[in-house]
């Protein structure tokens, strides 16, 4: 699953990155705006997809976790 994640978010940055950069290049801005916006796409997308692989990677753990060590029958507070 992680390896999969890890793919699909490249692929999604990469594809990000080439469309900022085919829009910016389409409204003839220079090469150095075209550049950066690309980078900038590139960025954020792949922030928002280890952030994302972050989250359900750490919902997998607890889950395996809580399944390999069933709670005790002493009552807990939520935590």
């Amino acid at each position: 699953m992680r390896a999969l994640l890890v793919r699909l978010t490249a692929i999604t940055a990469v594809l990000a990155a080439l469309l900022s950069g085919l829009v910016s290049a389409a409204t003839h801005a220079s090469w150095i705006v075209t550049v950066l916006r690309a980078a900038i796409a590139f960025v954020l997308v792949a922030a928002v997809g280890i952030g994302f692989g972050l989250i359900l990677m750490r919902t997998a753990l607890r889950r395996h976790y809580e399944e390999a060590h069933p709670a005790s029958r002493r009552a807990r507070g939520n935590r």
